[in-house]
């Protein structure tokens, strides 16, 4: 099932990681993004194999001193000196210390380097989606998991994936010497490790269930957290700060009981595997000692055991965590492989070379009908034939509901029409690059989003590049450059989260400026002038007036006042046009929608002035 097809909704069911042939797929699809990377790679993986193997000289030559001291037993590889043998200890250690610092710093460059290109990747990928996909899915979710995924897969690349490299090859090297060197005693010590891979099994599945349900439940704070603090006025409007804190604490409690569970559950595997590497220890120490005393055994050569059965030991505990951390990479690249899968509207590639088609005569919607993929069992739009014709103003009024900004979203191939098809010059849009269809519009919505920068950037968005004489002759037209001067930082002022500093009035002037620096051919304005004030509105609208000069336009209004002069008015009403024709014609229409909307928004201003 996908991660992310249901709004709102965290899948309970996340990929299961168990090793299998498509785990294996995964691994490479982690591992494609190191190719880049994969010569001071494959060095750090060489001096890992050399590290790994040079630290298992340590017992021996550990041992071999303690024969030289206590017994005056020469080495077998360094003779009876012991300045000798503390050389060769001395190199081996600088040696191994030296190969470790650039392989873990070559491992943590590559991990670094490698999920920065997946998150580009995953960036490109999420901002070339359709919209559709944003409105099913909770932004704080999507960040949360990109966030978390791809951690993960950076602890992976850089820590996780040499540590069980290195535990391997001490585990493999640890046991055949043992075996080689002491059967009698390494038959008593490796008679635990079945019942310690028996219990990392049973605790590794445990405990990536749990580490499972706490990402998810993390993942749920996050979706509070961005909710509240992006609809802070909301939140302190209704004075619901202590519900947001309640909500929030409720949710991180559930995060910390399941964080504190999982702790149990590997404080029970470490617990389980130090008893019996340590019982399975004591056992070899008692039977070694026995063979000291009888003068079987030297006390170095026991000490030779012991530090490998301790190095064994560790590799063991070494592997269940890292078994663990790998499944959760595995589940994390699953996911991040789901939102890659996801099928794009735009192609970069494409899109960089598009050009703007040509707009000679008309748009058209030919029997369109659109219900929402959620909700099938409702007609939006239901057979609806219009025709804008070029350089003409075209308003839509209607209750709301009726279908007036799927319309703008439809023009804007944010959704497609259900039946039917929508035209331009006769052209099913479906068959134009989405890029190169989308640069012939501007769309000014009735809430306007800022970005966190200057009003200078706000502005700019618009064009890219656009010289410092364009922006303001933009914002000038949008009647902005006042207000702007007005500022001590002008056009360097920062506009706060979401345009946060600035009010309604003041936002929409410089989101206007943002579509006259753009020039489109085609104008949208969703209800652009229904939360302002009458002095904003004013101001907007005289914005406006000298922005549809000679344009088309698609305007969604709220007050009829707006929308006098406009070549075609369109009634909406459940889905279906009801009225059509200029304003003095559906004035004209006796007991019609439109005259009824307009006299009584005519009445309840002449109210607000008495």
């Amino acid at each position: 099932m996908s991660r992310f097809n249901s709004a709102g909704k965290i899948e309970e069911d996340l990929p299961k990681a168990r090793f299998s042939k498509e785990n294996l797929k995964d691994a490479f699809f982690i591992f494609s993004f190191v190719k880049p990377y994969r010569t001071k790679f494959i060095i750090g993986l060489f001096f890992l194999a050399i590290t790994s193997g040079l630290s298992l000289l340590f017992p021996t030559i550990l041992g071999d001193l303690i024969n030289i001291a206590v017994h005056a037993k020469p080495s077998k590889y360094f003779g009876s000196s012991l300045k000798t043998v503390f050389t060769v200890l001395g190199i081996l250690i600088f040696t191994t210390s030296l190969l470790a610092l650039f392989r873990i710093k070559w491992f943590a460059e590559v991990g670094e380097k490698s999920v920065a290109d997946i998150r580009i990747k995953l960036y490109e990928k999420i901002i070339t989606l359709p919209v559709d996909f944003f409105y099913q899915n909770r932004v704080g979710e999507l960040i949360s998991r990109i966030s978390n995924d791809l951690s993960q897969i950076q602890d992976t690349i850089s820590t996780i994936f040499s540590n069980v490299i290195r535990q391997t090859i001490i585990l493999i090297g640890g046991v055949t010497y043992v075996l080689l060197m002491f059967p009698d005693l390494a038959l008593w010590f490796l008679s635990v490790v079945p019942l310690i891979i028996a219990f990392a099994f049973y605790f590794g599945k445990k405990i990536k269930t749990n580490a499972r349900n706490t990402q998810d439940a993390l993942a749920q704070t996050s979706i509070v957290l961005e909710e509240s603090l992006q609809g802070i006025s909301s939140v302190k409007s209704f004075t619901n700060e202590t519900f947001e804190i309640a909500r929030y604490t409720k949710g991180l409690k559930g995060v910390v009981s399941l964080a504190i569970r999982n702790a149990g559950f590997r404080g029970a595997f470490a617990g389980t595997v130090m008893f019996l590497m340590f019982g399975a220890i004591t056992l070899v120490l008692w039977v070694g000692l026995t063979k000291v005393q009888q003068g079987l055994m030297e006390i170095g050569t026991l000490n030779k055991f012991v530090f490998f059965s301790m190095f064994i030991a560790g590799s063991l505990a070494g592997f269940a965590e890292n078994y663990t951390q790998l499944q959760k990479s595995i589940g994390a690249t699953q996911r991040v492989k789901e939102i890659l899968k996801e099928t794009s509207e735009v192609i970069l590639k494409d899109a960089l070379n598009s050009e703007k088609p040509v707009f000679e005569t008309s748009l058209r919607f030919n029997n369109v009908s659109f219900v929402y993929p959620s909700r099938p069992e409702q007609t939006i739009i239901n057979h609806l034939t219009l025709t804008i014709e070029k350089g003409k103003q075209i308003a839509i009024v209607g209750p709301s509901g009726m279908g007036k900004s799927t319309i703008a979203s439809m023009l804007l191939k944010f959704y497609e029409p259900f039946e039917g098809a929508l035209e331009l010059d006769g052209k099913n849009i479906k068959d134009i690059d989405t890029t190169a269809y989308r640069q012939l519009f501007a769309f000014v919505p009735q809430e306007i989003l800022l970005f966190g920068g200057s009003i200078k950037e706000n502005i700019a968005y618009g064009k890219p590049g656009a010289t410092d004489e364009d922006i303001i002759l933009a914002a000038k037209t949008a009647n902005a450059h006042e207000f702007i001067s007005g500022f001590s930082e002008g056009y360097e002022t920062l506009v706060g989260d979401r345009g946060v500093k600035l009010s309604g009035g003041q936002r929409q002037r410089i989101a206007l400026a943002r579509a006259v620096l753009k020039n489109p051919e085609i104008l949208i304005l969703d209800e652009a002038t229904s939360s302002l004030d009458s002095k904003s509105e004013q101001l907007v609208q005289d914005a406006l007036e000298k922005l549809l000069i000679n344009r088309t336009s698609i305007v969604i209004a709220h007050r009829l006042s707006t929308i006098k002069n406009a070549d075609l008015i369109v009634v909406l009403d459940n889905g279906n046009i009801a009225e059509k024709g200029t304003h003095q014609e559906l004035m004209a229409i006796k007991d019609g929608i439109y005259k009824n909307y307009y006299t009584i928004q005519a009445m309840e201003k002449r109210e607000d002035l008495d």
